[in-house]
């Protein structure tokens, strides 16, 4: 018999137990939706049928066409699912019917994919497009149910994040300050020298996403009277992406007053455009800044590399060693929830006051006792 139960996000799901032993899910915000499936599908169980004759005609190959002409994602989003389809997902599964896919053989993919090398990013990733693919085909009526299902996947580890102290932020300014172009056989100063130097500082500063949002910034975004930059679209790989209102990384966020110095100097007489520019008068290019001018500036410094990337982890830690509250800081980040700030929790300089009151309590405790009971008789100091 099915199991429904209603999940934390308040939509229903509904759980039947396959004949090959495996159980099959599906969720919807409406309860009769769930039960309606799944009264559906053991019933086609009780007929012993486990897969549809289109199902067992039509190929991965075939299907993916019409799937992936069907969706409507991002291009970012896009472009990375043709990457996982064309490396990982169509290779393994191209000729397959859908229908002849059971659970272990996609679980003897993945292991592969594991074997070979792949990331547990990219498992991850290849896996769930092929889910996606297999859960719409059950919608569509050419299964059953999807093979996808309690599917062991390679644990991802992230790495602790890295952030810059004050004193190496100090010493990358100082570097940025200092560049020089070669022209001929002559050091000459970089003229955009301050332009890198305010980019890195609002970078550090107001945890701005780089390169994305940092090179989508125009000068209509700063407000120099509030000290606030609106942070309203991302520059992509595949042209600029703007943000809806509601969404979380549409957010004002505030810059200090050194920051507010070098952004007003670098746009003063630039009433529109983007507010970093590149050499060649273009958005700053990732791949330029990180080879040609952070690289270089670290080196310099004397601090070891780090990706640009890193700057927005500087801007949190020091939010969070300010003692700035979890949601504050995860919406100066354009977070929706605070889940992604516990990467920083163990800066919070209050984190433990609770274990040190335990601590201090029990010493009074134990301090008192020695203080009330008489020493015994017979013993030295």
């Amino acid at each position: 018999m099915a199991y429904i139960r209603r999940l934390p996000s308040g939509k229903y799901q509904a759980t039947v137990r396959h004949p090959a032993g495996h159980k099959v899910t599906r969720t919807d915000l409406l309860k009769r939706v769930v039960k309606a499936w799944a009264d559906d599908l053991e019933a086609q169980f009780r007929r012993g049928v486990t897969e549809t004759e289109t199902g067992r005609k039509t190929t991965v190959g075939e299907w993916e066409a019409r799937w992936t002409e069907a969706r409507n994602v991002e291009a970012n989003t896009a472009a990375k699912n043709a990457s996982h389809m064309r490396t990982h997902v169509l290779p393994r599964w191209k000729t397959w019917p859908l229908a002849s896919i059971g659970r272990l053989d996609v679980q003897t993919w993945v292991n592969d994919m594991t074997k070979a090398g792949a990331g547990a990013d990219t498992v991850g990733g290849a896996y769930r497009l092929l889910s996606a693919m297999l859960h719409d085909a059950v919608l569509e009526g050419l299964l059953t149910a999807s093979p996808c299902q309690e599917i062991d996947l390679p644990k991802v580890v992230k790495p602790e994040a890295r952030w810059f102290t004050r004193d190496e932020y100090d010493r990358i300014q100082l570097a940025l300050g200092g560049r020089t172009l070669r022209r001929g056989k002559t050091e000459v100063p970089d003229p955009l020298a301050h332009s890198w130097q305010a980019y890195v500082a609002l970078g550090c500063f107001s945890g701005l996403r780089c390169p994305g949002e940092l090179a989508g910034l125009d000068v209509r975004h700063l407000d120099f009277g509030r000290q606030q930059v609106h942070v309203r679209q991302v520059l992509t790989r595949h042209g600029m992406k703007r943000y809806p209102k509601t969404d979380s990384s549409n957010r004002w966020v505030p810059f200090p007053d050194e920051v507010g110095r070098l952004l007003w100097s670098l746009v003063a007489d630039r009433p529109s455009g983007p507010v970093f520019l590149s050499p060649t008068g273009l958005r700053v290019n990732e791949a330029n800044f990180r080879n040609r001018v952070w690289r270089p500036a670290l080196e310099l410094a004397g601090v070891d590399y780090e990706d640009p990337y890193t700057m927005r982890h500087t801007a949190a830690s020091w939010w969070i060693q300010a003692g700035l509250p979890d949601y504050r800081v995860a919406r100066l980040l354009g977070h929706s929830s605070t889940r992604m700030v516990s990467t920083y929790a163990h800066l919070d300089p209050n984190r433990d006051d609770d274990v040190r009151a335990v601590w201090a309590a029990g010493a009074r405790v134990a301090h008192g006792e020695n203080e009330e009971s008489p020493r015994p008789a017979g013993r030295g100091l």
